[in-house]
């Protein structure tokens, strides 16, 4: 099979909800129609349900048989739909009376999911993870972008959550994958890498809305290769501002002060001061208050072992250092 394009034939919302990775959207069905079809088989109605869902893909079949066509001509298509049923099977019977050569996805998304599942429970294991902790701004997720870049094996849980683990975390991201997205992802991700050293980000279990799946968890916190990332104030508040402060691109800075208007827990006298400062343009003293009273105060790091302590002057250095201490290259 050559240069395989999964086909989800399922509605819009399901997909939203959950796909394989790289995946594209050709529903059989839009949700209005979906949600018909779905209670008229709770009544009993099975034939008429089928109607309804014939009716409407017969109302769309001239473009979607085009679509079909011309990813035909680059890709082996592969249908899928909930459980491989009557979807998936109406659209791949009438593709192949049509002359197609075209395959479909045994089980369905259910199968996969099943199968991502079951896989998180066992693969995690396959690999010594190295754990960056430490204070926000210290730079691990810049390290870990230099040891991927150098040909060492990184899992970037915060990349693949697209969520940076902090309150202000979703600045300038946008939206957040399904959490069934985000496993998918991770798995797709750990199938990728031979057994051995993979780097990470010593996140909590939440990142944003997504949670990383308990195994997982345990796995790289329980670790014995934690390493600890510590790194000079003014660096952490210059490292902080570039990544969330854009000058030519003032909507970062309305999301700051949307998530900084919405910290109930803050004093109104110094939510004031903050929201003045930013307006100013004085992001540095905005940022250091938030570090010194607000992210450090909520880090419990001082009472874990570590396997190294290290000061990150320069994340490239840092991240050669790395890699010479593992021996991972």
């Amino acid at each position: 099979m050559s240069n395989p394009l999964w086909i989800d034939v399922r509605s819009p919302k399901e997909f939203a909800q959950g796909h394989l990775p790289h995946a594209t959207n050709l529903p059989v069905m839009d949700d209005q129609t979906r949600h018909d079809v779905g209670t008229l088989y709770k009544q009993g109605q099975i034939d008429e349900a089928k109607q309804v869902g014939i009716n409407f893909m017969s109302s769309i079949l001239p473009n979607y048989f085009r679509h079909i066509l011309a990813a035909n001509q680059k890709h082996s298509l592969i249908f899928y739909c909930k459980s491989g049923g009557f979807r998936s099977s109406s659209i791949v019977g009438l593709l192949d009376g049509l002359g197609l050569t075209i395959y479909q996805l045994a089980g369905g998304y259910q199968a996969y999911r099943q199968r991502v599942l079951d896989r998180l429970e066992v693969l995690p294991h396959q690999f010594q993870f190295v754990s960056l902790d430490g204070m926000t701004g210290t730079g691990k997720t810049l390290i870990l972008k230099h040891i991927e870049a150098m040909g060492a094996q990184v899992l970037d849980l915060e990349g693949l959550a697209n969520h940076r683990g902090s309150h202000f975390g979703q600045i300038g991201l946008g939206q957040q994958p399904s959490q069934a997205n985000y496993e998918a992802a991770l798995i797709s991700k750990l199938e990728s890498f031979q057994p051995g050293i993979v780097f990470i980000e010593g996140e909590s279990a939440s990142i944003g809305k997504v949670h990383t799946p308990h195994t997982l968890y345990q796995v790289y916190k329980q670790s014995p290769h934690q390493v600890y990332i510590d790194s000079p104030l003014d660096l952490r508040i210059q490292r902080i501002e570039d990544e969330y402060i854009n000058d030519s691109d003032q909507k970062n800075l309305i999301e700051i002060k949307e998530t900084l208007n919405r910290m109930d827990k803050m004093n109104p006298q110094r939510k004031a001061i903050h929201l003045e400062s930013l307006n100013q343009g004085d992001y540095a003293s905005v940022i250091k208050d938030l570090i010194i009273s607000y992210y450090d105060q909520h880090y419990t790091l001082k009472n874990k072992n570590f396997e190294y302590r290290i000061i990150n002057y320069s994340s490239y250095d840092t991240a050669r250092a790395l890699i010479d201490l593992y021996e991972v290259l």
